[in-house]
């Protein structure tokens, strides 16, 4: 243990970039239990250090109590950071141990403002990443999470029960992810609350039957189905009618129907919201109940959103008329180009804009020397959220070395730049959004700025546009490794991520004789890269409340042809890079399967809840790439269609209908889909197909994949269904070889009915 002025004196020779993360933490972790108050005032650079260390523990789980010394700084009035929500989050993340129960309880019991104040912010901070109360607790030794702390300490008498109850109901109704919102309703659950509690908390149950977190839904439809239906339950429960899971409304409609003897036109009103449901066991259910009670009006004018099945058998019931379906046009949305001065481009960089584009003309202001002055508290502010975009953008004001968790290329660009010693003109600005770097531009800064920085020209080289390069190749007087990524002729190698990146621009899918006969080899060095991904299974088991439970995680394995070491300075070599992926996305604008290779994985792992959050920009940066799109976007696409965020798969759905087959072929998305169909879950998949709005891709993907699965894959029906109804909306036909395939199947099970339901629309 040591005292604060022990504490400050070996920190003070460490260079200030160091001051940060683990090493902080570390050295403040061995305070003296109680702190000894220091015999100075401490530095402005400690009291900015523990202001960091709050922002890194908001962001990162050390699995380590490294909150408790700086909650006693904090006590002791050493130091006291803002109790903002990084604060809380550094609390959720660090305040005990994953492995030692009594740890956060001692901690808990002896602060009485952290129990009566503090606490109660965790229910309104959501976290994200690794640090969220759901995440610590999924990681933590059994008995050791935050749910077991609040479970005994209201078993103690020292938290109230009733407002622990309410506060997991309020905090499932500010709509949280369901990864995270997830820890809430099992919260609330495990306290068994009991019939009279229930009655106190039914208008917050009725409230959450809104909620856009499907399971936050059930759990509310799950809690009110122990209640009886009134008026007030008719009038919450239509937006429960149509979450995309069919279980919930299936069980509501079953309550509409206990409450309609009472309420018979409301109870019809609201069953009729099923219809719009795209689920057709749904449909159907809210179908029959309809025809019991003659409402066939309500269905008439829903006859169109019905699946092409169920409104068959609806204009049978009610002898309604079909209206002719015409598609939707597709709207193709115009980027327009907003000119911002340095000043307002950084300010929403930090306040959370991550386009590529203005990152670059960010950077082009700082080398210029036209970064703006007067953002240092903002930058301050945003300088805490390490690894994030706006932390870069801070620490590139503030003159400190941003902090990157894997580094790579563009971490090597941003030290470049922090390096300049007077204003330059970036070599490497794109000068177009989608990331290209028109030749006759290049050619022009280069002959205006002399001597250029390695790293830049690197960049440069690599996003030159395909168009123009003969005609600037005759402007200037360039090196010959610039000449040679123009189309010039050959030349002795020196530098060998240079000339790896004139070999990439000049022909980015195609080996490259003169590096390979000089040895510069490798897949993305003088070989273009062959990429497969295969999965592989890892299964473990583990203790809950209701007994052992296991997990199985299929991961993928990139296999890289031929095999290549890889050099930071050369991004275009397969492997992990920085954090920002719509950024580090438009590094090659030749060719996305290098850059997606490396987000198979992170992608993959949306489908367990483990979200990164990044799947809307893997998908952004996808659509964006101008360059090749091959089986690694493929497979990013399949992983994001089985995503368990439903926003994710709509927008999953969305990037296939867009790219297949015009930038994907249809026999590439259905590989990528074989590939991922033991980690997929095939009911997910099905839905998001359905969201497509295009049954002609929706019918091509699926007779391409269906032939892949074997006839016991988990959730078959539900695919087979799907191509059913799109053939039945299009009236199109599967392809031809998925006969064989349908023909194989035997018994009677909902699949193998489905198949014969299907063959019957074969030519």
């Amino acid at each position: 243990m040591a005292s604060v002025d022990e504490i400050v004196a070996a920190l003070a020779d460490v260079p200030s970039a160091d001051r940060v993360g683990w090493r902080f933490a570390d050295e403040v972790s061995r305070l003296d239990q109680p702190v000894t108050p220091p015999s100075r005032p401490v530095p402005a650079w400690f009291r900015v250090g523990v202001e960091n260390a709050v922002g890194w523990l908001a962001g990162t789980w050390p699995q380590r109590p490294l909150f408790r010394p700086i909650r006693a700084l904090d006590r002791a009035g050493i130091v006291t950071p803002a109790h903002d929500d990084a604060y809380v989050l550094a609390m959720v993340s660090a305040l005990g141990d994953r492995g030692d129960a009594e740890y956060r309880l001692a901690v808990i019991r002896a602060d009485h403002e952290l129990r009566d104040d503090l606490l109660w912010r965790v229910f309104e901070v959501e976290g994200g990443g690794e640090v969220s109360l759901t995440n610590v607790d999924k990681f933590s030794m059994p008995g050791c999470g935050w749910a077991d702390a609040f479970r005994t300490l209201v078993a103690e008498g020292a938290l109230p029960r009733e407002r622990v109850l309410n506060s997991c109901l309020a905090a499932l109704g500010r709509d949280f992810s369901a990864y995270r919102a997830g820890f809430f309703a099992r919260l609330f659950d495990s306290l068994t609350p009991t019939p009279a509690e229930l009655a106190t908390a039914r208008p917050r149950l009725l409230r959450l039957l809104s909620s856009t977190v499907p399971a936050t839904v059930a759990f509310a439809a799950r809690h009110l189905a122990t209640t009886e239906p009134d008026e007030e339950f008719l009038d919450a429960c239509p937006p429960a009618l149509v979450v995309p899971a069919k279980n919930t409304p299936l069980a509501l409609l079953r309550l509409v129907a206990r409450a309609a003897p009472r309420h018979p036109e409301r109870a019809a009103e609201v069953a009729a919201v099923a219809l719009e449901h795209r689920h057709r066991d749904v449909q159907l259910a809210a179908l029959q109940l309809l025809r019991e009670w003659g409402a066939g009006e309500l269905v008439a004018s829903r006859l169109d959103l019905l699946e092409p099945s169920v409104a068959q058998q609806a204009t049978a019931w009610f002898g309604l008329v079909r209206p002719d379906e015409s598609p939707a046009p597709s709207a193709t949305e115009e980027i327009k180009s907003v000119s911002r001065t340095p000043g307002e481009r950084a300010a929403a960089l930090m306040a959370g804009d991550t386009d590529p584009w203005e990152i670059e003309q960010f950077l082009a202001d700082v080398a210029a020397g036209r970064a703006p002055t007067e953002l240092n508290k903002p930058a301050r502010r945003a300088f805490k959220y390490s690894g994030e975009l706006r932390h870069v953008v801070a620490a590139m004001l503030l003159g400190e070395r941003p902090h990157l968790s894997r580094g790579g290329f563009l971490a090597l660009r941003l030290r470049e730049i922090q390096g300049f010693t007077g204003p330059r003109t970036l070599l490497a600005t794109p000068s177009d959004p989608s990331g290209w770097l028109d030749p006759a531009e290049f050619v022009a800064r280069l002959a205006a700025q002399p001597g250029p920085a390695r790293h830049d020209l690197i960049a440069a080289l690599l996003r030159l546009h395909p168009d123009g390069r003969e005609a600037a190749l005759r402007k200037g007087d360039v090196s010959a490794v610039v000449r040679y990524a123009l189309g010039g002729p050959p030349a002795e190698i020196d530098d060998h991520a240079l000339w790896v990146a004139a070999a990439r621009t000049r022909a980015p899918l195609d080996d490259d004789p003169h590096l390979i006969a000089a040895g510069v080899t490798g897949a993305g060095r003088g070989h273009a890269a062959r990429l497969t991904v295969r999965l592989t299974s890892d299964s473990w088991s583990y203790q809950t409340e209701t007994g052992t439970r296991t997990v199985v995680v299929w991961e993928p394995q990139l296999e890289v042809e031929p095999r290549v070491v890889r050099h930071t300075d050369e991004p275009t070599v397969p492997g992990p890079e920085a954090d920002f992926v719509r950024w580090q996305a438009q590094t090659w604008p030749h060719d996305a399967e290098t850059f997606l290779a490396a987000e198979i994985e992170a992608a993959m792992s949306s489908a367990y809840g483990e979200n990164d959050g990044r799947t809307p920009e893997r998908l952004d940066a996808l659509l964006a790439h101008p360059g090749r799109l091959g089986p690694m976007a493929a497979t990013v696409v399949a992983a994001a269609l089985t995503a368990q965020d439903t926003g994710c798969r709509i927008r999953a759905a969305e990037a296939l209908t867009t790219l297949v087959p015009r930038r994907i072929p249809v026999p590439v998305m259905a590989g990528a889909m074989a590939l991922l169909a033991e980690h997929a879950t095939a009911t997910r998949w099905a839905a998001a197909l359905r969201d497509t709005g295009d049954p002609h891709t929706v019918i091509a993907v699926l007779s391409g994949l269906l032939p892949r699965l074997p006839y016991t894959h988990r959730g078959l029906n539900a695919l087979i269904e799907t191509l059913m109804e799109e053939c039945v909306r299009a009236n199109g036909v599967p392809g031809k070889a998925l006969d064989p395939w349908l023909s194989g199947f035997t018994g009677s099970s909902k699949a193998a009915r489905s198949a014969r339901d299907l063959a019957k629309l074969m030519p």
